[in-house]
């Protein structure tokens, strides 16, 4: 409705002053049928002043220009081809919109050079001023459109970004959880069920009480049961099948966990005080004691202190490994083997199991995780004889 107003608005604007100024020029060409065919045209153009204000700029400035060259009177049949002019340089086409200024200077000034006439030269410099002063208003609200595009392009990124970083930081926590979930309390509640098991297995040749035998068989079926929902919560925590899920190399998730916002939870058996460090490998041989099955450790090279990270994954690379033993291998023994070596330290953990049933889930991923993010490197497979193999080499 606002380009046909508009349209229609300058039709009439432009017919009548072209009407009106023969009284005062009587030296100008009568309007025949080609000099208003070129004063509806000048309107005219000006439907696509919004759409494609470079073709109205063209339609506009090429009738004025023919209703000048033709010697109709002088009159507001300007004003399409200056409300194009701005339009097309403030919509950004700024190529088209300078051209089509210098063009409608240049119609009137080509004469005016040759007639050399003071005010004729006059009336063109009036005229190139009046084009300067819609052309250079419109460049103005070009480049302030362009700095509004710019800040709400910038604000939208900005918010897409905070957004992803939510995103990020959010999954990042959950792996945190996931890991320390099923680390700690997957190992506590594992032993639990093992030594449950045994204790139960014990009472019942020594014809111990009925009680304590259904206690132990409590127990030992409700830390099952705990383990089996413990695995569905690790399946929401950590989204997609667990092997089809590939290590963090940057560390994103495993990061947390190593940094100063991870709180020490409980070890493997006993409560740890909120208070007390994070547990490395100098608390190897407690883990192993408490592992329900015989485990010889290893120690080769010179011991030396090893990185806050690095010396965190040995314990829970240990910790997985035998926790995998005992849920899964039928394992009697297993060997942690902690080697020593310049600029590096690697643990393994052989079994002498079922190697064929090591499990390739949670426990695995949030392995190659942690071993991903301190920039060491994680293998598993089948032992050289028998059972399974976790192997971690860690740069320390």
């Amino acid at each position: 409705m606002r380009t046909i107003a508009l349209v229609c608005g300058m039709a009439g604007v432009v017919m009548f002053s072209t009407a009106m100024a023969y009284e005062n020029q009587p030296e100008a060409r009568p309007l025949d049928l080609l000099g208003y065919t070129l004063l509806v045209a000048t309107a005219l153009g000006l439907v696509w002043w919004r759409t494609r204000p470079d073709v109205a700029l063209a339609v506009c400035a090429g009738s004025a220009a023919g209703i000048f060259g033709l010697g109709y009177a002088l009159s507001l049949w300007t004003v399409p081809a200056l409300i194009a002019l701005f339009s097309a340089i403030a919509a950004g086409r700024r190529a088209a919109g300078w051209a089509g200024a210098a063009f409608l200077v240049a119609v009137p000034a080509v004469p005016a050079v040759l007639r050399a006439e003071a005010d004729v030269t006059i009336a063109v410099v009036v005229w190139a001023a009046l084009v300067l002063l819609v052309a250079q208003p419109a460049e103005v609200s070009r480049a302030r459109r362009d700095h509004t595009a710019e800040v709400e392009r910038r604000a939208a990124d900005a918010e897409r970004t905070r957004e992803e970083e939510a995103l990020r930081r959010a999954q990042e926590e959950r792996l945190r959880v996931a890991r320390e979930l099923h680390d700690v309390t997957s190992h506590t509640v594992a032993v639990i069920a093992l030594h449950a098991s045994v204790a139960a297995e014990a009472v019942e040749r020594a014809g111990g009480p009925a009680e304590a035998a259904a206690a132990l068989q409590v127990i030992r079926t409700s830390s099952r049961q705990a383990l089996g929902e413990m695995k569905a919560v690790l399946g929401v925590l950590r989204p997609g099948p667990a092997g089809s899920r590939t290590p963090d190399p940057a560390g994103s998730g495993a990061a947390l966990d190593l940094g100063a916002h991870m709180r020490p939870g409980p070890g493997p058996v006993e409560a740890r005080g909120p208070r007390e460090p994070l547990p490395g490998s100098a608390e190897l041989p407690r883990l192993l004691r408490t592992a329900g099955l015989p485990v010889t450790l290893d120690v080769e090279g010179e011991r030396r202190p090893l990185p806050p990270a690095a010396d965190l994954t040995v314990y829970r690379v240990v910790q997985e490994a035998l926790t995998n033993t005992m849920r899964h291998a039928n394992a009697t023994t297993a060997t942690v083997t902690l080697r020593y070596e310049r600029g590096a330290v690697t643990v393994r953990v052989d079994d002498d199991g079922d190697g064929s049933r090591a499990p390739r889930g949670h426990g695995l991923t949030g392995m190659a995780e942690r071993v991903a993010a301190v920039g060491g490197l994680l293998t598993t497979g089948d032992g050289p004889a028998c059972g399974f193999r976790v192997t971690a080499w860690l740069p320390a």
